[in-house]
């Protein structure tokens, strides 16, 4: 707790004898400040804000009734104790003094030594007062750490594992809030999404999120189904719930292998569909019921099926609730035309792009309410819908031109796939290092002879198969080379082989009556597609 010698007092007073007596007597106690007006004490004030305000009423200029109402309105001298010291000691006038935000009243003339146990008593209410909210503001901190620690942040791993796009903004109004959104799996090949809002704001709504985003985690186990996982939250809710408070979320079930995502909505805003040279669309029709109210409640269900391209955009009433500085709403008319300019646009962009847009419109405004925003887009190659590339077949001769005609083909294809260059180098290098096997010691370069190159693309996974009528020879055989060993000890394949088998996942060889057949294979996770 600050100590009462570290504290600072700002005199204001226009008669100068007024100030020496005041001086005087408050010297040694604590730090002072001067002022001859009411301008010269809000200037003063604004430059080092102080702890305790003794103010003259009646002053040339600006009055004491005025400095005061000042003082309260500027954030950063609002709650510092303001103590009038006047000649004007009837009623009216005192009651003037604490209208405009006095905290004690002391008329002239005075008695020093009760005006010093005043200044004394107002500085320890203040300064205890300052402590109590420094202590709750670190704990609020530590709990805004704890809540946002709960809010997934880094989704790499989801995206890698469903090949999807995904990008949340989260922004409470105050230190905590109540809005939650989260993504993780469910069952074999499906992914969970949720945006939800609990009533209120601040530390009831925040606990209210963690017991909710708890739940959702632990019935998003044992079920897969979005309209029942709503309908179990509910009952778990309804059943324990003291405070009468409320949610309201949507979740959603994706498949990233058939594009096909299923929703349920529990009293909550819309999401939009995002779909490339269409505009912005809703994404379910209805809203539903809010979470916690009653038992035995029934959500409806929403499916429809995400192509490359699209993205579906959830988010809580604090973006089209919020206010601007003319107590504008940004409503959703402005909420579907700020997603119109980011329609086939990256997740991150769509959603820091929607959470700017706020911003702007809101301008100096208090913040209203939590936002909370969640994009959801297919980062496949090849999502629903998308037909699969016919395979490529290449006969060529037993030439070294050709191995890098093949190479040239395979990098063109995996491209056209949306294949990333970091894959692609390493398919190169292993095709490169077999053909030019076929080519230097199957056929020793005996250029009438031919070899076959297969490229295939799954959903996920590139394969290619490679074919000579060459002596049998198995690379999958081949023991990897000491790296102590001479060139004679190293045996036939050498580093090479080695080197492309790092690039890949599978190898696979078979002799099919006079040809060797080989089989390489490259699990994908793919890059997004704009």
């Amino acid at each position: 707790m600050k100590l009462l010698s570290d504290c600072r007092v700002l005199l204001v007073d226009d008669a100068k004898a007024n100030l020496d007596i005041l001086v005087e007597g408050l010297r040694g106690e604590c730090k002072l400040s001067l002022a001859l007006s009411g301008e010269a004490a809000l200037a003063a004030a604004a430059r080092t804000p102080p702890d305790l305000v003794l103010l003259d009423i009646m002053m040339p200029g600006m009055d004491g009734y005025e400095v005061c109402r000042r003082l309260r309105s500027l954030p950063e001298t609002a709650e510092v104790p303001v103590i009038f010291l006047s000649s004007l000691e009837d009623v009216q006038h005192k009651s003037l003094g604490f209208e405009a935000g006095a905290n004690d009243y002391v008329t002239k003339p005075f008695d020093l030594i009760e005006v010093k146990a005043r200044v004394r008593a107002q500085l320890k209410a203040k300064a205890y007062s300052d402590a109590v909210k420094e202590l709750m503001a670190a704990d609020l901190r530590v709990a805004r750490e704890i809540q946002m620690g709960m809010i997934p942040h880094d989704f790499s791993a989801i995206e890698t594992e469903f090949g999807v796009e995904l990008a949340g903004a989260m922004e409470p109004a105050r230190e905590v809030g109540g809005d939650l959104y989260s993504a993780f799996p469910v069952g074999s090949g499906r992914l969970l999404i949720l945006v939800g809002d609990v009533s209120g704001k601040g530390i009831p709504a925040s606990l209210f999120m963690v017991r909710t985003s708890s739940l959702v985690r632990l019935l998003g186990r044992h079920c897969a189904e979005p309209e029942i996982i709503l309908a179990q939250l509910n009952d778990e809710l309804s059943a324990d719930n003291p405070s009468c408070m409320f949610v309201t979320m949507v979740c959603a079930v994706y498949e990233p292998a058939t594009g096909r995502i299923v929703m349920s909505n529990a009293g909550h805003n819309r999401p939009v569909l995002l779909r490339k040279g269409s505009a912005p669309a809703w994404a379910i029709s209805k809203a539903g019921v809010a979470l916690g109210f009653d038992a035995g409640l029934v959500f409806p269900r929403t499916e429809l099926v995400l192509q490359p391209g699209d993205s579906l955009v959830l988010y809580t009433d604090g973006v089209n609730e919020a206010f601007n500085e003319d107590d504008e709403c940004f409503g959703n008319a402005r909420l579907l035309d700020a997603l119109a300019t980011h329609s086939g646009a990256a997740a991150e962009v769509a959603s820091r792009g929607l959470l700017q847009s706020v911003r702007e419109f809101a301008g100096t405004a208090t913040q209203s309410d939590d936002i909370a925003i969640l994009v959801l887009r297919p980062g496949m190659a090849f999502a629903a819908g998308a037909a699969l590339p016919a395979d490529v077949r290449m006969t060529l001769q037993a030439l070294p031109e050709n191995v890098m005609q093949a190479v040239g083909r395979l990098q063109a294809f995996g491209r056209e796939q949306g294949i990333d260059e970091k894959t692609l180098f390493g398919l190169a290098v292993a095709l490169e290092e077999f053909a030019s096997n076929i080519v230097n010691h199957a056929y020793a370069r005996r250029q009438h002879e031919q070899f076959e190159v297969t490229l295939a693309c799954t959903l996920d996974a590139l394969t290619i198969e490679l074919r000579d009528s060459g002596p049998a020879f198995d690379p999958t055989a081949v023991e990897t080379p000491r790296a102590d060993a001479g060139e004679e000890l190293r045996g036939e394949g050498g580093w090479g082989i080695h080197m492309a088998r790092h690039y890949l996942d599978e190898m696979a060889y078979a002799r099919e009556g006079d040809q060797n057949v080989l089989r390489l294979g490259k699990r994908l996770v793919p890059t997004p597609t704009n």
